[in-house]
């Protein structure tokens, strides 16, 4: 997407979310006024089927302001790194996006055969992130080299890809290696963890099957913008 075009459309989308915000607002006014109409016409007693019926209403509604706070969090994280102007700050920038949506997230520059820790969040107990060199964890090899994201669950023998300690998932999370390119360069790996998705559809289910992918996202926005600002940069350097 053309670098001009980026704003207009995260502009869009802040226009979206605030008439969909209205509209959930009229949708919960008019089941206040249902359930005061209800009462005035019943009696103050209402039937158990209405109330449901009410309430039903309302989980939708609830659902539906929860997705919105989740994706104008995105929206948000995606223009910290619009307003970056250093490599250093958009990397930041991605890290501390993504932070809002991930337990604990580390960044680390690739350095030839080794990992550079970078910046993190979260980590207030237990291993921290650290140079990783690459030939001791061939999972994290092949993903750089792959420049392919590294899911850490268990594989069919059971196992979970052999890592770092500090790219362990804590209990009841899932990891997530996803490399930071620049053209076709890995320039840098990203690692988050959050919620594993749990088995019954739920809004929590949602909300733990989206981080994976806001996460995602934020990572090639951050890479579109890297690849950006090194060019001009280029430019700038080839016009003095």
């Amino acid at each position: 997407m053309p670098t001009s075009s980026r704003p207009r459309v995260k502009d869009a989308v802040e226009r979206f979310l605030a008439r969909v915000r209205h509209n959930i607002d009229v949708h919960l006014e008019t089941l206040g006024s249902d359930l005061v109409r209800a009462l005035e016409e019943e009696g103050g007693k209402v039937s158990a089927d209405r109330l449901s019926d009410l309430a039903k209403s309302a989980s939708t509604v609830h659902t539906q302001e929860g997705k919105l706070d989740l994706l104008a969090k995105l929206v948000g994280s995606m223009r910290m790194q619009d307003e970056a102007t250093t490599l250093r700050g958009i990397i930041e920038a991605l890290a501390r996006g993504a932070s809002g949506e991930a337990t604990r997230v580390a960044v680390l520059l690739v350095d030839s055969e080794t990992l550079r820790s970078f910046v993190d969040f979260g980590y207030v107990a237990g291993a921290k992130p650290a140079d990783v060199s690459l030939d001791s964890f061939p999972a994290l090899a092949r993903a750089v080299a792959d420049r392919q994201r590294l899911l850490l669950v268990a594989g069919p023998g059971g196992r979970v890809p052999d890592v770092p300690a500090f790219m362990r998932a804590m209990s009841g999370n899932t990891g997530l290696v996803v490399p930071i390119t620049v053209g076709a360069v890995v320039v840098a790996v990203l690692y988050a963890e959050g919620p594993e998705r749990p088995s019954a559809a739920s809004a929590a289910a949602t909300a733990a099957s989206l981080w994976t992918e806001h996460v995602e996202v934020l990572v090639r926005h951050a890479s579109s913008r890297l690849e950006n600002v090194t060019s001009r940069r280029t430019v700038e350097v080839l016009s003095r």
